[in-house]
């Protein structure tokens, strides 16, 4: 058949199919190439995190109104903000003088009241103890109480004018599901991170994660930097329990004797 001697209707088909048979073979080229691209690549492809952030105008701009956004990132540069702010809320319990922790901890208000690890705590007599903060500061404590038989203890640092840490942000533990993805802050000197997934929720303020903690009173976080619990391996053989954190104002917390 000439070309030249096709109509316009024909033309027109002729270019709608050549248009139609690209484009399939385009998508077979590109899935073709998906499989076989390195795993980095569709990692970074396909972990995109969508959170949605409220917006509240002033009333002295008007009638106050509340909007929300959608806020889409990479996880690869969300973990690493989250951890970075949470740190600034993590101290060390140590014997006076001393730099390996026998437990971690989270502060959990401004007021500097912390949240440690009952069974490390209780084997060593707190005046002997200081906590560090993020900053490097050393400040004494006093124990406030304990989740009866949660592993957690509460603890008030004597700060003056210290501002060297930032209280944590708490998550709400309604909204904690199997599978999600969570990070852990421990290590017996530095800082090190890690990262699982929430592997079972056996109790209301129990979670069991496929992280590990070999450091009582690490920190669970969420990728949103939102503070879950600490470790409290007494709760546990495998080093894999975390106790959420409850503020003493809505959990009852038994003064000790």
């Amino acid at each position: 058949m000439d070309l030249e001697q096709l109509t316009k209707h024909q033309t027109l088909l002729l270019t709608l199919l050549v248009s139609f048979v690209t484009s399939i073979a385009t998508g077979i080229v590109t899935v073709s190439l998906m499989d076989q691209a390195p795993e980095g690549v569709t990692r970074v492809i396909n972990q995109i995190v969508e959170r949605t952030v409220e917006t509240v105008v002033p009333a002295n701009q008007g009638a106050a109104v509340a909007t929300e956004r959608t806020v889409v990132v990479k996880q690869d540069e969300l973990v690493p903000q989250s951890i970075a702010a949470v740190q600034k809320s993590v101290v060390r319990i140590v014997v006076k003088g001393g730099t390996g922790p026998i437990t971690r901890g989270v502060v959990v208000d401004a007021n500097g009241l912390a949240a440690v690890d009952s069974a490390a705590l209780s084997a060593t007599n707190p005046r002997d103890l200081e906590a560090i903060l993020y900053s490097g500061e050393r400040v004494p404590f006093e124990v406030v109480g304990d989740n009866t038989g949660l592993g957690i203890t509460f603890i008030n640092l004597e700060l003056s004018t210290s501002t060297g840490f930032v209280p944590a942000t708490l998550v709400d533990p309604s909204t904690l599901t199997l599978g999600q993805t969570v990070l852990r802050i421990g290590g017996a000197g530095g800082d090190t991170v890690a990262e699982g997934v929430i592997a079972a929720i056996p109790g209301a303020e129990i979670v069991e994660a496929s992280v590990t903690s070999a450091t009582p009173g690490s920190v669970l976080l969420t990728i949103f930097g939102e503070v879950i619990g600490i470790a409290t391996p007494s709760l546990g053989p495998a080093n894999d329990m975390y106790t959420v954190i409850v503020l003493p104002e809505a959990s009852p917390v038994t003064n000790p004797a």
